[in-house]
């Protein structure tokens, strides 16, 4: 804390004048709220008076939250047409059990922060008590197509329309960057109704980058059609699947990465629509650039990318380890399909200690037979023409520290010049596997966090 910025608390609080030459007087000094009185906020290691400032209404108006407050949502709190939110770099919000934040369909959330001074989404609950779930979640919604109708979040509300989807597949949801989402997940009016983060029925003019859900109860990303891409997103411990691409989801997607909690379930979930599987459109996930790390323990249930309800993608330059179940799991007739049709691919993956024994990198995740899978040629993956690799230690230091996961690996097996660089759209420098370049700082560096509770 330097002499200026307690000298401009000071004024604030009427303890000082600055015309004059009073003497500074102490300051309480804190590590965060609970060492400050009720009304206060421990902001950049201040006590503040009136920092904290509780949301109970919806925000219905253009509206900043700025980083001189921490805000503190008492209920679920919607973002309603045609107002816009906007988050300053810094600015901390706790959200209480059952409470989240929605920007509806014809609202826009824009929260941008900086590498530095990353927007956090917390539980309010003290550091040490903190647990997924604490809290529901963030959701942004919007008019692209979406093939499921009628189709809302369940959020239960006569008071505005809470409907997904439309025809519109430009709209514009808001910004997101440099955000962190922590401890989310919980239900709502006795609803699973939103992930860490939820993205339904938004368009390519919705910007979503530089992204971390952490600790969600549900999956750490769920999205829900819309033409919606993303860069740079890590989802961390999700007691559900990281990502959930379904419901005609057709965006793309690089550098994501991944860290599995044992509790968690699948790494990539790509599904079309459980109650029509060849809904259109139709769900078609394109990722480049992917890290996935799994909970690396025997019985852990986990397939790192699992393909189901009629869902297609094509996956490539990737890294894959530590699910000891299986690295790519399909499912149902419709996917299996998908995968005679090419319309289902993984290339340019490295594959190491994956499955039961490390090496069976195509188990069953349920230990069910062909006729339930709808598929079992999974010796498909393994054709040459798709260039991935399998056995090779990726190298990568400690990737099952849950505090300090380690995302860089050696470049011996994750890059080389029989890997081709991503085509138009996506960033053509990122000629490796994985989501980091083994010769650079991890994009991660500064803005993330791995907090236990």
């Amino acid at each position: 804390m330097n002499r200026q910025r307690l000298i401009q608390l000071a004024a604030v609080l009427g303890l000082v004048n600055l015309a004059g030459c009073s003497l500074l007087v102490d300051f309480t000094q804190c590590e965060s709220d609970l060492d400050c009185p009720a009304t206060a906020a421990c902001i950049s290691s201040i006590c503040e008076e009136g920092g904290r400032l509780s949301i109970t209404d919806h925000v219905v108006v253009d509206t900043t939250w700025t980083a001189d407050k921490v805000y503190v949502l008492e209920n679920l709190t919607m973002i309603v047409p045609p107002a816009t939110l906007t988050i300053e770099p810094g600015t901390i919000i706790l959200g209480r059990r059952n409470t989240g934040l929605v920007a509806l369909a014809g609202a826009r959330l824009v929260a941008e922060g900086t590498r530095d001074n990353p927007i956090v989404f917390t539980s309010d609950k003290p550091v040490g008590q903190r647990l997924a779930g604490d809290w529901a979640g963030i959701a942004m919604v919007g008019r692209a197509t979406v093939n499921r109708k009628p189709f809302n979040l369940r959020i239960i509300t006569d008071q505005y329309d809470t409907a997904v989807g439309g025809t519109d597949d430009s709209w514009d949801c808001g910004r997101l960057k440099y955000v962190r989402i922590e401890f989310g997940g919980s239900e709502v009016d006795g609803q699973k109704a939103l992930k860490g983060l939820t993205v339904a029925g938004c368009g390519s003019k919705t910007k979503i980058e530089y992204v971390q859900t952490h600790l969600s109860d549900d999956d750490g990303i769920g999205v829900f059609g819309g033409t919606v891409d993303f860069r740079y997103i890590v989802s961390t411990r999700a007691r559900d699947d990281a990502f959930d691409f379904d419901t005609g989801w057709r965006g793309t997607g690089q550098f994501l990465a991944i860290q599995q909690d044992l509790l968690g379930q699948e790494g990539l979930e790509i599904e079309n629509l459980a109650e029509d599987p060849l809904a259109q459109p139709q769900t078609i996930a394109r990722i480049y650039n992917y890290t996935m790390i799994g909970a690396n323990k025997e019985g852990d249930r986990q397939a790192a990318v699992y393909f189901k309800n009629g869902g297609q993608g094509y996956l490539s330059h990737g890294l894959i380890t530590g699910y000891k179940s299986a690295a790519i799991y399909v499912e149902g007739k419709e996917a299996a399909d998908h995968v005679g049709a090419s319309l289902i691919n993984v290339q340019n993956t490295l594959f190491y200690d994956v499955g039961p024994s490390g090496t069976d990198y195509f188990g069953l995740v349920d230990g069910g037979d062909d006729t339930y899978t709808g598929f079992s040629d999974y010796t498909y993956f393994e054709n040459a023409d798709f260039n991935n690799v399998f056995g090779n230690d990726p190298g990568l230091v400690k990737p099952f520290d849950l505090e300090n996961p380690g995302w860089i690996p050696n470049p011996k097996y994750t890059t080389g010049r029989e890997i081709d660089p991503p085509p138009e759209g996506f960033d053509p420098t990122a000629v490796y596997r994985g989501a980091f370049s083994p010769s650079a700082t991890p994009w991660t560096e500064g803005w993330t966090s791995y907090p236990l509770n």
